[in-house]
Parts: structure tokens; sequence; C-alpha cells
């Protein structure tokens, strides 16, 4: 069964070194979505919603375990001052 074609999707892509171009995906009914390692899945637009509030997810936990590994370290460098 042939779905209704979407409305065209506006967005930024990186070409490199944070230099961003716009883009329009006149049928965005599938995308790309860059998995990492170069390799790329082609997801429907609810699949790729979940995908990357899945990845925000364990980035934020990623985030907050450097955060407390850099505080104990912050902290070891503090004691180590304070006796020498």
């Amino acid at each position: 069964r042939r779905q209704e074609a979407a409305a065209p999707l506006r967005t930024q892509v990186d070409l490199g070194c944070n230099f961003f171009v716009t883009a329009e995906v006149p049928d965005p009914q599938k995308v790309f979505v860059a998995l990492g390692f170069g390799f790329f899945a082609e997801l429907t637009l609810p699949e790729a919603l979940r995908h990357l509030e899945r990845r925000s997810r364990q980035l934020d936990q990623l985030s907050q375990s450097l955060s407390r590994d850099g505080a104990k370290i912050r902290a070891h460098i503090r004691l180590v001052l304070e006796v020498t």
C-alpha cells in the first residue's frame, strides 16, 4: 500500500569541520541516520526519533559519568596539593 508523500523536510547537514549547509529532503518517509563508525541505517521518522532519544539518553549517562570521574580526579589533586 502506498502512503501519501509527506511534506518536504528542511535540515542542516554537516559537511565537516562544523561547516553546515541547508538541505531539503523531498520525501522524508525514510531518512538515513548515522550510527557511528561510518555506518548508516535507513529508518522511518518514528524509528529515527526513537533511536535519537535512546542515543541522547546514553550520551547524557556518559556525560554524568565523566563529570563524576572529573570531580573525583579534582578532589584527588586537591588532596595531594594540600599534603605536599
